[in-house]
Parts: structure tokens; sequence; C-alpha cells
């Protein structure tokens, strides 16, 4: 069969390998579309996987086989599968903080995940996929299970005002979910054209480029000094996450979503003088239902997210390339298997 195998910084190829073996407690998917996620670029850009791995963790696909002791799933079942499968014994999984846990395992980071026509995972893995969510917006679960885990780790409170740092899919995500938990106001800021757009779209009241204004005088003005009530870093880098500290109000909120591959100046003065809360959030897993719901209810719809649909054979060239391009007009997007 065919698939994405991860070689390394800079090496992805599309190689012909044997067909996953299938345990008695395993499921037997046929992945229909992968998401390429911030996570996959930076390995791509930085080598972070092993050599070898079969990459793809934000997928939808249908079940062609069960192993032998499985009962929950049969042939013809659509599905997600959770990105975590938690060994679920560890302190961390007994006081059900499984993003925490001692022996995870990740499914297309630490085991073979999506970008394959066939992929053999745990049944315990996998959530049904209503009939009414298409597959491409199956894909889809996984983010919004990330920005979800925040949200509710921070209790975001109705009427709350919003800066998302950084409008990639988590961000976009984001926007959707404060405007869900009635934010009063969402304002987000992003450096390229394509994610402004799609942040405006998702239900922005106001996008700045921080190439072309600073956005601390802009939130500045607009809450005539006093800062936002909440903060959303998404960008993974050092500047936007140190500024945060800078942008929430007295008493506010500063959740990280962005995972900085460098150190992160922090302004410890203004934090405790301000008493702000910085909650830093990992993985979804037991959002993952919850992800799924507001996707079937329509009470988030981020179709519009997803700006290229591209064959597994063209991902390195539409897919790595295009999302690490400096100006790239990308903002998800999903390999079809």
């Amino acid at each position: 069969m065919k698939a994405a195998v991860y070689l390394g910084a800079g090496e992805i190829e599309i190689q012909e390998i044997p067909e996953p073996d299938l345990g008695p407690n395993d499921v037997m998917v046929k992945p229909k579309y992968v998401g390429i996620c911030g996570s996959d670029l930076s390995a791509y850009e930085y080598g972070m996987y092993e050599r070898g791995l079969v990459m793809g963790h934000e997928f939808s696909g249908e079940v062609v086989d069960v192993g032998e002791a499985v009962t929950q799933w049969k042939k013809g079942d659509r599905v997600v599968p959770n990105s975590l499968t938690p060994c679920k014994i560890c302190s961390f999984c007994t006081d059900r903080r499984y993003s925490l846990c001692e022996d995870m395992q990740m499914v297309g980071i630490s085991m073979n995940g999506g970008l394959a026509e066939l992929v053999a995972l745990p049944e315990t893995t996998l959530h049904a996929l209503p009939d009414s969510v298409d597959f491409q917006i199956g894909a889809l679960v996984e983010p919004l299970s990330i920005a979800l885990r925040g949200f509710n780790m921070i209790r975001f409170n109705p009427g709350n005002s919003v800066l998302v740092l950084g409008t990639g899919p988590i961000g976009i995500m984001s926007i959707h979910l404060a405007r869900l938990m009635e934010a009063s106001v969402v304002y987000a800021s992003e450096p390229l054209s394509a994610r402004r757009s799609a942040a405006k779209h998702a239900g922005a009241d106001a996008v700045f480029d921080p190439t072309d204004e600073s956005v601390a005088l802009r939130i500045e003005n607009l809450t005539q000094g006093l800062g936002v009530d909440s903060v959303v870093e998404c960008t993974g880098e050092p500047g936007p996450t140190s500024e945060a500290f800078q942008l929430v109000k007295r008493g506010g909120k500063i959740l990280v979503l962005g995972i900085s591959e460098e150190p992160v100046e922090v302004d410890f003065m203004t934090g405790v003088l301000n008493e702000l809360t910085v909650q830093f959030s990992y993985l979804g897993y037991e959002e993952f239902p919850e992800a799924i719901r507001l996707l079937e209810e329509g009470a988030i719809n981020p179709r519009q997210m997803i700006t290229s649909i591209i064959p597994l054979r063209r991902i390195v060239e539409d897919g790595f390339e295009a999302l690490a391009h400096p100006e790239s007009a990308e903002v998800k997007v999903l390999v079809e298997i």
C-alpha cells in the first residue's frame, strides 16, 4: 500500500509499504481525508518524529475490517481516531489528566497514522462520525478538540472580550468557540492575508496585521487602555507569546495553545502585579465527543478554513512546502487518500 513516510527533517516520501497487521483488538481503517497539522510541519522543518513513521493524526475514515475480539465496530462504520491513546494506569490517567500520560501513544506521531491507504488502530481509539458530518469536516475534529480543551480549562465566560494571536487552524477554531461561548468582542492578529480573511469569516470583529501596525497600541485604543479579558496564543512564536502579557487586562487570562520551539521571555512583574492567569493546554482527549457534537449540530462550521485538498502523491509540494512558504495562502490543507 502507499503511505507518506517520514525520513527526517525535510524528507517525506510516498512509499510502498506492507499493509498493517490486524491484532485481535484492532480496527482496520481506510483513511479518507487527513489534515496536515502545525506539529507535522514543525517535524518536517526541524526533525522531531522517528524515521520511518507514517504521519497523520487529524483524519476521518471508514472501517474495512475488525479484529476477532472487536465488538464495538463493524465494516462500513464512519470513524475519527482520537490522536491520544493513554495508558489508563499511570497516576495522571487515574486522575483523568490523560494529556499528561506517562506512557501515551499518539497516532501519526509515535505510531503509524492516517497518511496511508490503510491504518490499524486500537478499537478504543475510535469515535463514531455521524452520517451528517462529511469526511472532510471529520478531519477537523482533532484541532477543534484542542481549542475546546483550552477554553474549558480557562472557564471562558459569556461577555468576555478575547484576542486570538495567530489564525491558523487552532486560531480559527478558537474564534469559532469564542463566538459560540458568547464573547462580547473577538479580535485577532495574523500576518498572512489568507488567514486574516479566514479569521473574519470565522467571526472576528477586527483582524490586525502585526507586520503593519502595533497590536498593543490597537488593543489599547479599542479597550480604552484596559486590555482584553482573554488572550489566546496560537502562533507558537516567542514574540507574540511574550507580548500577550501586555495585551490582557488586570486579572485577565492567557491561554497558550501554540508550541514555541524557542525560549520565551516573560514579563513576570506584570504577571504578578496584574494577577494574571496563564494556562497552558496541550491535547484534546475527552473533548472529542463534544467536538463531534458541535460539528454535527452545526454550532461550528469550519469548512471555510479548508483551503486546499490535495492527493497523497503531492503531499510535499502542495502540502508541506506550500504551508512552509513565508507568504502561504493556506489555512488547512487536507490530503485525500
